[in-house]
């Protein structure tokens, strides 16, 4: 038999999921770095939004590639 390898949309779907924790982490560690009493800064509600969201969304598309990937493979 030949060595199968890494199915695509596993691939997708964990390169998905790695990207949105990364954006996560990357978010609360400027968020700390932010409430330094020592320098308050003001961000604005859209971007604050986008850092929330953006993370969430990339992790939720890469659970659902999987899904409908394993889906589609049965």
């Amino acid at each position: 038999m030949a060595a199968q390898g890494t199915k695509p949309y596993v691939k997708l779907a964990s390169t998905l999921v790695l990207v949105g924790m990364g954006l996560f982490t990357l978010e609360q560690y400027g968020l700390t770095q932010l409430d330094s009493p020592t320098r308050p800064m003001h961000i604005d509600s859209n971007l604050l939004s986008l850092l929330v969201i953006a993370p969430l969304a990339l992790v939720a598309a890469g659970a659902m590639v999987f899904v409908f990937g394993k889906i589609r493979r049965l």
